[in-house]
């Protein structure tokens, strides 16, 4: 994803950095601002002063299509719906990500990541619709509660990448939809194999959403979402205005 236009985060980027951050220990900063495409999303270097660099993309399978028929939905007071099948393929998940991996739009977000010189080079994916990845992210990130365990092989990741992170599912508290929520991630690293986590995010701490998608129940002036601009003179974070 670019930040070119706006040099703030997206919001489906600011659910990953706030997801990384959490589990990482790490401040994420945005590498991409004013570089359009040619630059990875995030950048960090780990606390401890062994100065070890990571990166990020984030990105999605493409939804073009479903998001434009959303937005009409939404702009003719219509139910946003997805209708189809999906083929369910148990047992079959690390095949389904090997080939999603391989896909031309999954390939150019790894090539911008190769480009980059770092210690550790991560690929975010989420989904916007179900049956383009989402149905499968939500099985990786699964804790299995029922008891219905499915087995998922290890990746083989391409070369260069340490860790390619799944986002499943999100989970509002239903007594305050609009303050916290958790969310379920997978992750695949490098040597360590399939790890799986939730963490908390805080809907006054994201952009607001697109708002040819959905409404925003939140004043503007309430959302307070982290600076992650880059001060080129210091390296670090502008403060904030």
């Amino acid at each position: 994803m670019s930040n070119l236009a706006s040099a703030k985060a997206s919001r489906e980027e600011e659910i990953a950095f706030l997801a990384l951050e959490q589990v990482l220990g790490v401040d994420i900063m945005l590498a991409d601002a004013g570089a359009g495409d040619k630059k990875p999303d995030g950048t960090w270097v780990y606390p401890g002063g062994r100065q070890r660099t990571g990166v990020v993309e984030i990105t999605s399978p493409p939804a073009e299509r479903l998001m434009g028929t959303w937005a009409r939905a939404k702009k003719a007071g219509q139910p946003q719906v997805e209708s189809g099948s999906i083929p369910l393929r148990w047992n079959q998940l690390a095949e389904v990500c090997a080939e999603m991996l391989a896909e031309d739009w999954a390939r150019e977000n790894i090539d911008k990541l190769l480009s980059q010189s770092a210690d550790e080079r991560h690929l975010f994916l989420f989904a916007r619709s179900h049956k383009d990845g989402g149905h499968h992210f939500y099985r990786l990130s699964d804790s299995y509660d029922d008891g219905a365990t499915e087995h998922v092989e290890d990746l083989v990741l391409p070369a260069g990448i340490s860790d390619v992170w799944f986002r499943g599912r999100a989970q509002r508290d239903p007594e305050y939809p609009l303050g916290q929520a958790t969310l379920r991630l997978a992750r695949f690293q490098a040597g360590s194999g399939w790890q799986r986590y939730v963490v908390t995010i805080q809907e006054l701490h994201l952009p607001a959403p697109n708002r040819h998608i959905a409404d925003d129940e939140i004043p503007a002036d309430q959302r307070r979402p982290k600076n992650r601009m880059i001060n080129p003179a210091v390296g670090w974070g502008l403060a904030e205005i």
